[in-house]
């Protein structure tokens, strides 16, 4: 599934600075824009719940989000006009560089922000960012408490350690940068009551998600081969159900005619429900990938790299990867081509094997 969910722009909580009766700092979180990248980030943010702040997230994908993330306050993403007076609105804030609305027109607000924020950037990071934060901008009161969380390298992916997932990366960089101790992988993604309560009610469980798409063509398995694998798995007994974003709804009903459901899945919420209630996920080097991981779902993720330590794997619970039997990746787009639907369908199938307890189906 893209990266774009359609969002409200209501804010679920007002973002103020802590006063001094208060013992929780307020930090507000501004994390990357796509989804797979925004949960990655979310890891950071929950190591300074865990700490003991009073955490605000700003990002379209978490707050479409926020009934699965109690443990957070949340916003839309940052409007452009918004950035400069963000840090009037909090006791410290901490921005992904490569947030979405920081740069408009030619005109970058990273190298000014600095001075009053903490950077920092999943694997592509501006080194010039580091070193200007001031300490004397926070609240003297909480100054000993906040300075320590201001990364002195706002880099998260740290090369010299290649086997390593991003949601390592992102447990390393608390420690090393941060000084947070208290980390878990988890970024407490949890179905909301009424979830819950409809799904055990409903029969209408999957056997298998198919999200055929990502955010970038470049990372897409071939469409009649999608088709294909579901073809294999519905003679299994399977009920595959294919989740897209809003906008690419049209090209699909169009690739499935008719032959298996797509999901209404307007939000990303919407796709997070439909995830909670399967038993397998496939998906591509996506979003839907790393939401389905930290679901603790058994997923299966078709990717280009035969690397089977691929640093933006999913890093929850750990995906089945299929790569191309032979090494072509780097001949620009015929990676999906040595991806056979048989290859997909034998990782579905264990999978499954993986869930029930038993032989498939």
């Amino acid at each position: 599934m893209n990266d774009n969910p359609i969002m409200d722009d209501s804010v679920s909580s007002r973002s103020t600075p802590s006063s001094s009766s208060e013992t929780k700092p307020h930090i507000v979180f501004v994390t990357p824009g796509k989804l797979g990248d925004g949960l990655i980030s979310l890891v950071i943010a929950n190591g300074l719940v865990r700490a003991g702040h009073r955490v605000t997230v700003r990002s379209d994908v978490v707050h479409d989000l926020r009934e699965w993330l109690p443990q957070f306050e949340t916003g839309p993403a940052v409007a452009h006009d918004e950035f400069l007076h963000l840090p009037d609105s909090c006791d410290l804030c901490v921005i992904d560089s490569q947030a979405p609305n920081l740069q408009r027109s030619g005109i970058d607000l990273r190298p000014t922000l600095a001075r009053r924020s903490a950077f920092f950037s999943l694997a592509h990071y501006e080194t010039p960012l580091d070193g200007l934060f001031d300490p004397s901008t926070l609240p003297e009161n909480l100054r000993a408490r906040l300075e320590s969380l201001v990364p002195r390298h706002g880099l998260v992916r740290d090369k010299s350690e290649p086997n390593a997932d991003m949601v390592a990366h992102a447990l390393a960089f608390c420690r090393r940068e941060m000084g947070l101790t208290d980390l878990k992988s988890e970024i407490g993604l949890v179905a909301p009551s009424s979830i819950r309560r409809a799904a055990s009610m409903s029969s209408g469980n999957v056997s298998v998600v198919i999200s055929p798409t990502s955010g970038k063509e470049k990372k897409n398995w071939r469409a009649n081969r999608f088709v294909a694998l579901a073809q294999s798995l519905e003679a299994i007994g399977c009920r595959c159900v294919f989740a897209v974003a809003p906008s690419e709804k049209a090209l699909w009903t169009t690739n499935l005619d008719g032959r298996f459901s797509l999901a209404d899945t307007r939000s990303i919420s919407d796709l997070a429900g439909l995830v909670s209630r399967a038993a397998v996920v496939v998906a591509n080097d996506s979003g839907t990938a790393h939401l389905a991981s930290a679901l603790g779902k058994e997923t299966v993720c078709i990717i280009s790299s035969r690397d089977r330590f691929y640093t933006w794997r999913p890093g929850w619970k750990p995906a089945a990867l299929v790569s191309p039997r032979i090494p072509i990746r780097s001949v620009s787009g015929l990676w999906p081509f040595f991806v056979s639907p048989s290859q997909v369908f034998r990782e579905v199938n264990q999978a499954l094997k993986q869930v029930m307890g038993q032989e498939a189906i």
